[in-house]
């Protein structure tokens, strides 16, 4: 057996393996890839929310979206009594007797919860923070609505709805305002129809 011949042939085909893989990985990079979402025990609405949710995220020019695991709930004590819950990853959401608008509202608000934590710098959460006057992000022994990470999670939903469901930050009523701040988080302009006026 000629071992030199059989030496230089593996070491061609090891080098071909080596083009075609660049080539792929390559090829690959340039190809955008979309996070996988899972979706978990949900009806047909409560599907068809979550598609409007993510729909109204890229019509707004939010990519960045991170991978997510969507549950959905028949009880609300999967989200400790509340509508809805982001946690590393993870979305519950307990929306099972809402209403459509509210169904869509807290699709919107937890993934706003991921899209933040993936796509806002600490520097702008420093400026939001300041300019919302608030002293903590996210500490649960602080009243819901006095979280940095609850009012961006509003404003960035009241951005991207369809001005059905109004934020829950009393103190905020105007539009111009909602717009500042949302435009402060993201960049973008809102897309919500109340932001026209």
């Amino acid at each position: 057996m000629d071992t030199a011949k059989t030496t230089r042939t593996r070491r061609i085909a090891a080098f071909m393996l080596l083009i075609v893989a660049s080539l792929a990985l390559g090829a690959e990079r340039q190809t955008p890839i979309r996070p996988p979402l899972t979706v978990h025990g949900a009806t047909a609405d409560q599907e068809q929310a979550i598609d409007w949710a993510l729909h109204q995220y890229r019509a707004a020019g939010l990519e960045g979206m991170p991978a997510l695991d969507v549950y959905l709930h028949d009880s609300r004590d999967a989200c400790k009594g509340a509508l809805g819950r982001y946690k590393m990853g993870r979305v519950d959401l307990c929306t099972k007797d809402s209403s459509e608008p509210y169904a869509k509202k807290f699709a919107l608000h937890e993934m706003a919860h991921a899209w933040v934590d993936v796509n806002v710098d600490a520097d702008t959460l420093e400026r939001f923070m300041d300019v919302r006057s608030l002293s903590v992000w996210n500490d649960a022994r602080h009243p819901w609505k006095e979280r940095g990470s609850e009012q961006a999670a509003e404003i960035i939903t009241w951005g991207l709805g369809e001005g059905e469901v109004a934020p829950l930050l009393p103190e905020i009523t105007d539009p111009a305002t909602l717009a500042s701040l949302f435009e402060m988080l993201t960049g973008q302009q809102p897309i919500t129809p109340l932001a026209q006026i």
